[in-house]
Protein backbone atom coordinates (compact mmCIF):
# COMPACT_ATOMS: atom_id res chain seq x y z
CA UNK A 1 0.00 0.00 0.00
CA UNK A 2 1.24 3.48 -0.82
CA UNK A 3 1.71 6.36 1.59
CA UNK A 4 -1.53 8.01 0.55
CA UNK A 5 -3.56 4.90 1.34
CA UNK A 6 -1.86 4.44 4.72
CA UNK A 7 -2.52 8.06 5.70
CA UNK A 8 -6.22 7.74 4.85
CA UNK A 9 -6.60 4.36 6.54
CA UNK A 10 -4.82 5.38 9.76
CA UNK A 11 -7.06 8.44 9.96
CA UNK A 12 -10.16 6.32 9.36
CA UNK A 13 -9.25 3.81 12.09
CA UNK A 14 -8.37 6.54 14.60
CA UNK A 15 -11.64 8.42 14.02
CA UNK A 16 -13.97 5.39 13.97
CA UNK A 17 -15.81 3.80 16.88
CA UNK A 18 -16.35 0.63 14.86
CA UNK A 19 -14.65 -0.58 11.67
CA UNK A 20 -16.47 -2.72 9.13
CA UNK A 21 -14.26 -4.72 6.78
CA UNK A 22 -16.13 -5.91 3.69
CA UNK A 23 -14.85 -9.08 2.03
CA UNK A 24 -16.08 -11.15 -0.89
CA UNK A 25 -17.85 -14.21 0.53
CA UNK A 26 -16.71 -16.26 -2.46
CA UNK A 27 -13.03 -15.58 -1.62
CA UNK A 28 -12.90 -14.37 2.00
CA UNK A 29 -9.23 -15.14 2.63
CA UNK A 30 -8.08 -13.42 -0.55
CA UNK A 31 -10.07 -10.26 0.17
CA UNK A 32 -9.22 -9.83 3.84
CA UNK A 33 -6.46 -7.47 4.94
CA UNK A 34 -4.90 -9.00 8.06
CA UNK A 35 -2.59 -6.03 8.62
CA UNK A 36 -5.52 -3.63 8.85
CA UNK A 37 -7.52 -6.04 10.99
CA UNK A 38 -4.65 -6.12 13.48
CA UNK A 39 -4.42 -2.32 13.40
CA UNK A 40 -8.11 -2.01 14.24
CA UNK A 41 -8.03 -4.44 17.15
CA UNK A 42 -4.72 -3.16 18.53
CA UNK A 43 -6.29 0.30 18.82
CA UNK A 44 -9.16 -1.17 20.83
CA UNK A 45 -11.74 -0.56 18.09
CA UNK A 46 -14.55 -3.01 17.38
CA UNK A 47 -14.09 -4.98 14.15
CA UNK A 48 -17.00 -6.40 12.15
CA UNK A 49 -16.22 -8.50 9.08
CA UNK A 50 -19.02 -8.46 6.52
CA UNK A 51 -18.97 -11.33 4.03
CA UNK A 52 -20.73 -9.68 1.11
CA UNK A 53 -22.17 -11.42 -1.98
CA UNK A 54 -23.02 -14.45 0.20
CA UNK A 55 -25.97 -15.14 -2.11
CA UNK A 56 -23.50 -16.00 -4.89
CA UNK A 57 -21.94 -18.86 -2.88
CA UNK A 58 -23.57 -22.20 -3.71
CA UNK A 59 -21.84 -24.25 -1.00
CA UNK A 60 -23.46 -22.88 2.18
CA UNK A 61 -21.69 -25.45 4.39
CA UNK A 62 -18.30 -24.21 3.15
CA UNK A 63 -19.42 -20.64 3.76
CA UNK A 64 -20.43 -21.38 7.35
CA UNK A 65 -17.09 -23.12 7.97
CA UNK A 66 -15.23 -20.05 6.68
CA UNK A 67 -17.26 -17.82 8.98
CA UNK A 68 -16.45 -19.94 12.05
CA UNK A 69 -12.77 -20.06 11.04
CA UNK A 70 -12.55 -16.27 10.76
CA UNK A 71 -14.42 -15.73 14.04
CA UNK A 72 -12.07 -18.13 15.83
CA UNK A 73 -8.93 -16.45 14.47
CA UNK A 74 -9.99 -12.82 14.86
CA UNK A 75 -12.62 -12.71 17.63
CA UNK A 76 -14.47 -10.33 15.28
CA UNK A 77 -18.18 -10.40 14.58
CA UNK A 78 -18.80 -11.96 11.15
CA UNK A 79 -22.00 -11.27 9.20
CA UNK A 80 -23.28 -12.72 5.92
CA UNK A 81 -24.69 -10.07 3.61
CA UNK A 82 -25.99 -9.47 0.12
CA UNK A 83 -25.68 -5.68 -0.08
CA UNK A 84 -27.32 -5.57 -3.50
CA UNK A 85 -30.41 -7.43 -2.23
CA UNK A 86 -30.16 -5.73 1.19
CA UNK A 87 -30.05 -9.07 3.05
CA UNK A 88 -28.22 -8.90 6.38
CA UNK A 89 -28.47 -5.11 6.75
CA UNK A 90 -30.41 -5.36 10.02
CA UNK A 91 -27.61 -7.36 11.63
CA UNK A 92 -25.13 -4.63 10.72
CA UNK A 93 -27.50 -1.97 12.07
CA UNK A 94 -27.74 -3.95 15.30
CA UNK A 95 -23.94 -3.89 15.72
CA UNK A 96 -23.93 -0.14 15.05
CA UNK A 97 -26.77 0.31 17.54
CA UNK A 98 -24.82 -1.50 20.26
CA UNK A 99 -21.95 0.97 19.86
CA UNK A 100 -24.37 3.90 19.68
CA UNK A 101 -26.15 2.74 22.84
CA UNK A 102 -23.01 3.30 24.89
CA UNK A 103 -22.80 6.96 23.85
CA UNK A 104 -26.29 8.05 22.68
CA UNK A 105 -25.51 11.78 22.61
CA UNK A 106 -22.10 11.56 20.96
CA UNK A 107 -21.17 11.14 17.31
CA UNK A 108 -20.72 7.51 16.27
CA UNK A 109 -18.45 6.95 13.29
CA UNK A 110 -18.35 3.70 11.34
CA UNK A 111 -15.27 3.16 9.19
CA UNK A 112 -15.66 1.07 6.03
CA UNK A 113 -12.62 -0.71 4.58
CA UNK A 114 -12.13 -3.29 1.84
CA UNK A 115 -10.81 -4.11 -1.59
CA UNK A 116 -12.22 -2.29 -4.63
CA UNK A 117 -15.45 -3.87 -5.89
CA UNK A 118 -16.22 -5.99 -2.81
CA UNK A 119 -19.41 -3.93 -2.51
CA UNK A 120 -18.49 -1.06 -0.19
CA UNK A 121 -20.53 1.60 -1.98
CA UNK A 122 -23.55 -0.68 -2.38
CA UNK A 123 -23.48 -1.54 1.33
CA UNK A 124 -23.14 2.12 2.30
CA UNK A 125 -26.13 3.03 0.14
CA UNK A 126 -28.16 0.19 1.68
CA UNK A 127 -27.38 1.39 5.19
CA UNK A 128 -28.00 5.04 4.34
CA UNK A 129 -31.41 4.43 2.78
CA UNK A 130 -33.47 6.93 0.85
CA UNK A 131 -32.86 10.62 1.34
CA UNK A 132 -29.52 10.17 3.10
CA UNK A 133 -27.26 10.70 0.11
CA UNK A 134 -25.85 8.23 -2.35
CA UNK A 135 -22.36 6.94 -3.02
CA UNK A 136 -21.48 6.32 -6.65
CA UNK A 137 -21.14 2.65 -7.58
CA UNK A 138 -19.41 1.10 -10.56
CA UNK A 139 -17.97 -2.19 -11.74
CA UNK A 140 -14.75 -0.30 -12.50
CA UNK A 141 -12.32 -0.61 -9.60
CA UNK A 142 -10.98 2.44 -7.79
CA UNK A 143 -14.02 4.74 -7.97
CA UNK A 144 -13.73 6.03 -4.39
CA UNK A 145 -11.00 8.63 -3.79
CA UNK A 146 -9.83 9.78 -0.35
CA UNK A 147 -12.16 9.59 2.67
CA UNK A 148 -15.85 10.45 2.40
CA UNK A 149 -18.28 10.96 5.28
CA UNK A 150 -22.00 10.21 5.06
CA UNK A 151 -24.67 10.76 7.72
CA UNK A 152 -27.06 7.79 8.04
CA UNK A 153 -29.02 8.69 11.18
CA UNK A 154 -28.85 11.25 13.98
CA UNK A 155 -25.22 11.50 15.13
CA UNK A 156 -24.24 8.37 13.16
CA UNK A 157 -21.81 8.68 10.25
CA UNK A 158 -20.19 6.28 7.81
CA UNK A 159 -16.60 6.96 6.73
CA UNK A 160 -15.68 5.35 3.43
CA UNK A 161 -12.08 4.66 2.41
CA UNK A 162 -10.37 4.18 -0.93
CA UNK A 163 -10.13 0.56 -2.06
CA UNK A 164 -7.08 -1.09 -0.57
CA UNK A 165 -4.73 -3.03 -2.84
CA UNK A 166 -1.64 -4.64 -1.28
CA UNK A 167 1.64 -3.66 -2.95
CA UNK A 168 2.85 -6.02 -5.72
CA UNK A 169 -0.28 -8.19 -5.50
CA UNK A 170 -0.57 -10.85 -8.21
CA UNK A 171 -2.56 -9.50 -11.16
CA UNK A 172 -4.67 -12.65 -11.51
CA UNK A 173 -5.73 -12.50 -7.86
CA UNK A 174 -6.62 -8.82 -8.24
CA UNK A 175 -8.80 -9.77 -11.21
CA UNK A 176 -10.46 -12.62 -9.31
CA UNK A 177 -11.52 -10.32 -6.47
CA UNK A 178 -12.64 -7.69 -9.02
CA UNK A 179 -10.04 -5.17 -7.90
CA UNK A 180 -8.96 -4.89 -11.53
CA UNK A 181 -11.18 -5.03 -14.60
CA UNK A 182 -9.92 -6.26 -18.00
CA UNK A 183 -9.02 -2.72 -19.12
CA UNK A 184 -6.64 -2.35 -16.17
CA UNK A 185 -4.72 -5.59 -16.72
CA UNK A 186 -1.17 -5.40 -18.06
CA UNK A 187 -1.40 -8.92 -19.50
CA UNK A 188 -5.08 -9.82 -20.02
CA UNK A 189 -4.23 -12.84 -22.20
CA UNK A 190 -2.16 -14.41 -19.40
CA UNK A 191 -4.94 -13.72 -16.89
CA UNK A 192 -7.43 -15.36 -19.28
CA UNK A 193 -5.24 -18.47 -19.50
CA UNK A 194 -5.10 -18.66 -15.70
CA UNK A 195 -8.86 -18.17 -15.56
CA UNK A 196 -9.40 -21.19 -17.83
CA UNK A 197 -7.24 -23.23 -15.43
CA UNK A 198 -9.07 -21.83 -12.41
CA UNK A 199 -12.61 -22.38 -13.68
CA UNK A 200 -12.02 -25.74 -15.36
CA UNK A 201 -13.09 -26.69 -18.87
CA UNK A 202 -16.56 -27.98 -17.90
CA UNK A 203 -17.81 -24.56 -16.78
CA UNK A 204 -16.51 -22.86 -19.90
CA UNK A 205 -17.92 -25.55 -22.21
CA UNK A 206 -21.33 -25.08 -20.60
CA UNK A 207 -21.20 -21.27 -20.59
CA UNK A 208 -20.25 -21.02 -24.27
CA UNK A 209 -21.85 -24.25 -25.53
CA UNK A 210 -18.54 -25.38 -27.00
CA UNK A 211 -17.98 -28.70 -28.74
CA UNK A 212 -17.42 -30.92 -25.69
CA UNK A 213 -15.24 -33.57 -27.35
CA UNK A 214 -12.99 -30.99 -28.98
CA UNK A 215 -12.78 -28.72 -25.94
CA UNK A 216 -11.83 -31.50 -23.49
CA UNK A 217 -8.77 -32.31 -25.62
CA UNK A 218 -7.81 -28.65 -26.06
CA UNK A 219 -5.31 -26.68 -23.98
CA UNK A 220 -6.03 -23.27 -22.43
CA UNK A 221 -4.93 -21.32 -25.51
CA UNK A 222 -7.14 -23.44 -27.74
CA UNK A 223 -10.12 -22.90 -25.43
CA UNK A 224 -9.71 -19.13 -25.77
CA UNK A 225 -9.57 -19.46 -29.56
CA UNK A 226 -12.71 -21.62 -29.48
CA UNK A 227 -14.47 -18.88 -27.49
CA UNK A 228 -13.44 -16.30 -30.09
CA UNK A 229 -14.69 -18.59 -32.89
CA UNK A 230 -18.00 -19.21 -31.09
CA UNK A 231 -18.60 -15.48 -30.52
CA UNK A 232 -17.58 -14.67 -34.10
CA UNK A 233 -14.62 -12.59 -32.91
CA UNK A 234 -12.51 -13.01 -36.03
CA UNK A 235 -9.54 -11.40 -37.72
CA UNK A 236 -9.39 -10.66 -41.41
CA UNK A 237 -9.31 -13.98 -43.18
CA UNK A 238 -11.62 -15.65 -40.66
CA UNK A 239 -9.01 -16.60 -38.04
CA UNK A 240 -10.19 -16.38 -34.39
CA UNK A 241 -9.02 -13.21 -32.66
CA UNK A 242 -7.20 -14.53 -29.57
CA UNK A 243 -7.03 -11.16 -27.78
CA UNK A 244 -10.75 -10.54 -28.21
CA UNK A 245 -11.52 -14.09 -27.11
CA UNK A 246 -9.51 -13.55 -23.93
CA UNK A 247 -11.31 -10.27 -23.21
CA UNK A 248 -14.70 -11.89 -23.84
CA UNK A 249 -13.94 -14.56 -21.22
CA UNK A 250 -12.67 -12.03 -18.66
CA UNK A 251 -15.68 -9.75 -19.08
CA UNK A 252 -18.15 -12.63 -18.88
CA UNK A 253 -16.55 -13.78 -15.64
CA UNK A 254 -16.69 -10.34 -14.03
CA UNK A 255 -20.37 -10.02 -15.00
CA UNK A 256 -20.94 -13.20 -12.95
CA UNK A 257 -22.17 -15.00 -16.07
CA UNK A 258 -19.74 -17.88 -15.62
Amino acid sequence: MGKGFLTHINKLINESNIVIEIVDARRPNETRNLTLENQVTSKGKKLVIVMNKADLVEDKKWLEEKKLEIMKNTKAKVIFVSALQKDGMNMIRKEIGMIKGNNPNEETKIGIIGYPNVGKSTLINSLAGKGRGRVATSRKAGLTRGLSKLKITNNVYLIDSPGIIPFKEDEFNLFLVESKNPNQLKDPELVAIKLVEYLGKEKIIKAYELDENKAKKADENDIIEMIAQKKNLLKKGGEPDYKKGARELLEKYQKHEI
